[in-house]
């Protein structure tokens, strides 16, 4: 039934016909809202073609306007400064009156991305993983902010820009503010706070979605890798499209978002007969845990394979027992004899050891058979000897490294293919097909950020790259395609735009090989590179990394960083430091180097008795671990190992605790000298 609803919702949302019913707004304008202050602000909705509407004020302005011949009216009404009241709007036609009661005057922002951004404030709960908002608990019951108002857009996908969202205005509650972001929240209050004056926070993410999903087609087609982005929208959008024949042909496949975690759905039916016991696998291939990974790694791989392993029982204990699956990546669900014990449906952290009781295991053959679902980066088992069965501490039964495996679908270049072996394609859609799903270029965009761009803003606010992780070279381009788009689709060049580093994450995936390339930290540098665009600020989180999980819990300290700079830059903060440390310039002489800061006026500060994860090469671009010294606003780098230093890096490494800060005691961006 959801399914059906999205689908009627999104052909709802997206309709452009001619208007016949009465007058009706866009439903970001509904009790509660908050419109930004002292600024010509849009009013829009439906109304029957030709009909006169009228828009009055409590502060006493009015407006009128005519619907178009397609049913469409929009008109400008000027807002005055916070004048600490409440306000209502009356909205009229011939033949119907709207109130809308209960709106403030403030600064509105919209907050976007993909899951850092969208993380709320009751954190991430899934089958054996709960992230948490690190303190969550104790800011939820204190969130009783009546001049802070939060709007979360539904999630759509779409192929042509629609024309509204759902979602309501909401006031900031303990009982509200638990299923908002996180990180929109605590930037909203640390402006309630120093402003005194009501936050409107419209929230607009996607988790796992990657840059292209959020902008608009003419820029993104500008980009390699995304020219054919209009006919890819074209084909989605023609029911008689080779594309949508083939999905038609294949109705088991859901066409929301082929690779995901519940959209994998149909496979819990199509291959209900490779979980049993007696399950003829003679025809699945033989291989070893490195034939699994070079599997799941092939061609960017992201989708769906199955390993099966045959265990022998002499006797079978009266007790609780403990598989404990090792080390994994991405998703995965096990079975024994058939029987469910276990699963992980989030790629942040998890238990790898599940309880099932000894009844499952029968004398002599038994079978694990294990599903993974690759939705990002590596995929399969990473070797390990603790993978086996315990009773209390003590292992019992061990597995060997020869496993059976069978790769069932996967999708790659927004490319979508069934196998029956590895590498044997047994189903193929149309070379222009695109895949009905949150990242392909420009879907979010349509649905999510288009819908918004009436609406008067202040500011936005933007976390996303992790799904960007390993194109750093592409997003160099990509990430400032998405700030051209949405500023020239709002009408002003000049809005500001500030965005959050990608933290540093022991997950990430170096897909080089041995080139010695950190993928994560070049996407951290394209993310300081983007610095150069007019009115863009970034919020550094290199201390607030996580080891074991992608969505670290200290939400505060961004969204409060996210809001030093809209104070500084936009609220008149002359006095307030906004940023940590960024790389400036650097000097080589007599065997050292010697590195400058900007937003290290005040100077730069180590908690510790010396700076970590500073490294040095020379030409030959060996980097050794430096040594370093503080020098008021700069470090001094050097090494024994490097004579005639050339370049410098600091924080390059996929996870690491920076502590290198400037005197406000914000962090210092990794950064590297020489690409």
């Amino acid at each position: 039934m959801k399914k059906i609803l999205f689908i009627i919702s999104l052909v709802f949302l997206g309709c452009k016909s001619k208007i016949s019913s009465n007058l009706s707004l866009n439903n970001l304008f509904s009790d509660h809202m908050v419109l930004q202050q002292d600024a010509m602000v849009n009013f829009w909705g439906k109304a029957k073609e030709g009909s006169k509407i009228s828009v009055s004020t409590s502060w006493g302005e009015k407006t009128s306007t005519f619907a178009d011949k397609d049913g469409n009216w929009i008109t400008p009404v000027q807002t005055p400064e916070f004048d600490n009241k409440t306000h209502e709007i009356t909205i009229k036609s011939s033949d119907k009156s709207i109130l809308i009661k209960d709106v403030v005057l403030g600064e509105v922002w919209l907050a976007s991305g993909q899951s850092n951004m969208e993380m709320p404030m009751k954190g991430f709960k899934y089958a054996r993983v709960h992230e948490l908002i690190e303190g969550a608990n104790q800011e939820i019951s204190n969130a009783s902010f009546p001049l802070i108002r939060m709007f979360t857009v539904e999630r759509i996908i779409a192929y042509s820009p629609v024309d509204n969202v759902n979602g309501q205005w909401v006031v900031c509650s303990p009982e509200s503010v638990s299923e908002f972001s996180a990180v929109a929240y605590f930037f909203g209050k640390k402006l309630h706070q120093e402003l005194n004056v009501p936050v409107g926070l419209i929230h607009s993410s996607w988790g796992g979605s990657p840059a292209e999903s959020w902008a608009r087609t003419d820029f993104i087609e500008k980009i390699k890798g995304f020219e054919n982005t209009s006919r890819r929208l074209e084909i989605a959008m023609d029911p008689k499209s080779d594309y949508n024949r083939w999905v038609a042909d294949h109705s088991f496949i859901k066409r929301n978002s082929l690779i995901g975690v519940n959209e994998f759905k149909w496979v819990e039916e199509k291959n209900k007969g490779f979980v049993e016991n007696n399950f003829n696998d003679n025809y699945w291939t033989e291989t070893n845990t490195l034939g699994i990974n070079k599997a799941f790694e092939k061609d960017d791989f992201n989708g769906i394979g199955w390993i099966r392993q045959k265990i022998n029982v002499d006797k079978i204990p009266n007790k609780e027992l403990v598989f404990d699956i090792g080390e994994t990546n991405d998703l995965y669900t096990v079975f024994i004899n058939g029987e469910m014990i276990g699963r992980k449906e989030y790629w942040g952290v998890a238990s790898t050891k599940y309880k099932f009781n000894s009844e499952i295991l029968e004398k002599g053959e038994n079978t694990i058979s294990i599903r993974f679902i690759d939705v990002w980066g590596k995929g399969g088992l990473d070797p390990d000897p603790n993978r086996g069965i315990y009773s209390g501490d003590k292992k019992i039964i061990s597995l060997n490294d020869q496993w059976k495996l069978n790769m069932i679908c996967y999708q790659t270049s927004g490319d979508f293919y069934i196998l029956k072996t590895i590498g044997e394609k047994i189903a193929i859609p149309s070379p222009n097909r695109m895949p009905h799903q949150s990242n392909s270029p420009t879907t979010l965009y349509n649905g999510m950020i288009a819908p918004l761009s009436k609406y008067k803003l202040k500011g936005f606010i933007w976390y996303q790259g992790e799904s960007n992780q390993g194109r750093a070279e592409q997003y160099k381009t990509l990430f400032p395609a998405v700030i051209d788009s949405w500023r020239n689709q709002w009408d002003n060049e000049s809005l500001p735009f500030y965005y959050a580093q990608i933290a540093p994450f022991g997950g990430y995936d170096n897909r080089n090989g041995n080139s010695g390339r950190i993928t994560s930290a070049e996407l951290r540098e394209s993310q300081m590179l983007t610095m150069k665009k007019s009115n863009v600020g970034m919020v550094i989180t290199t201390d607030l990394g996580d080891l074991k999980s992608i969505h670290p819990p200290k939400k505060k300290e961004v969204g409060e960083r996210f809001a030093f700079w809209a104070l500084k830059k936009n609220y008149n903060f002359k006095d307030l430091v906004h940023s940590g440390p960024i790389y400036k310039s650097v000097d080589f002489k007599n065997g050292k180097a010697l590195v400058s800061f900007d937003h290290a006026e005040s100077g730069l500060y180590c908690p510790d008795t010396k700076i970590q994860h500073f490294e040095i090469a020379g030409i030959d671009d060996k980097y050794y671990p430096a040594e370093s010294k503080i020098i008021g606003n700069k470090v001094m780098v050097w090494s024994g190992n490097v004579t005639e230093p050339m370049s410098v890096r600091l924080g390059w490494k996929n996870y690491f605790e920076m502590n290198l800060f400037n005197k406000e005691g914000l962090p210092a961006s990794s950064f590297r000298t020489k690409e």
